[in-house]
């Protein structure tokens, strides 16, 4: 496979193309045999949730469905190391939820490398094995946690493990420690 693959925040698609050109792009610039590449194309709309929906434009799809597809069309092409910049942040709560479950579940079947950014202390902690919580001016790791959660995700459903005690507990620490930095920063702005 290649290298690495990327996920933006918004789904980067090619917008004149349908779903499953736009998931077909990488395989039919790299002119992969067409037959196996379409065979791959709806098993990996399988996956993501979008199986029907090959044929229709992507501009017809919501917000959540395009980055369904630009997650298709990172993965279809193998990768061993997957690049997510804020993948989910403009999504709605219902479909980022869903949308991080479907991300847990590829990690559990692929067993690929993800490297997430978010700005959602939640979300790190779901989906983090490791999580680095970066200091600003200059951006710099300040503190490194080892986490459970995503693992906890692969048999329990996300909302539970929000519940959890130690959950709660990590959440408020690196918030506050966010929130302290940020302190720290403007009393020296000023």
């Amino acid at each position: 496979g290649v290298e690495r693959g990327m996920v933006f925040q918004q789904g980067a698609l090619f917008e004149w193309l349908t779903v499953a050109e736009n998931v077909n792009f990488g395989l039919r610039m790299k002119k992969e045999d067409p037959v196996k590449t379409a065979k791959k194309v709806e098993e990996w709309l399988e996956i993501v949730g979008l199986q029907g929906f090959g044929n229709t434009p992507t501009y017809q799809l919501s917000g959540g469905m395009q980055q369904r597809v630009a997650l298709a069309r990172c993965l279809i092409n193998d990768p061993d190391l997957i690049l997510m910049d804020e993948p989910l942040g403009a999504l709605d709560a219902l479909t980022r939820e869903k949308m991080q479950s479907l991300v847990l579940k590829i990690w559990k079947e692929t067993g690929k490398t993800i490297i997430l950014i978010t700005h959602s202390v939640e979300e790190a902690l779901l989906l983090g094995e490791r999580l680095y919580v970066m200091a600003p001016r200059p951006g710099r790791i300040h503190k490194e946690y080892n986490l459970p959660f995503a693992n906890m995700g692969l048999t329990q459903d996300l909302r539970e493990i929000k519940k959890n005690k130690d959950f709660s507990s990590k959440r408020e620490e690196i918030l506050t420690m966010i929130w302290n930095m940020e302190e720290e920063i403007m009393g020296k702005d000023n």
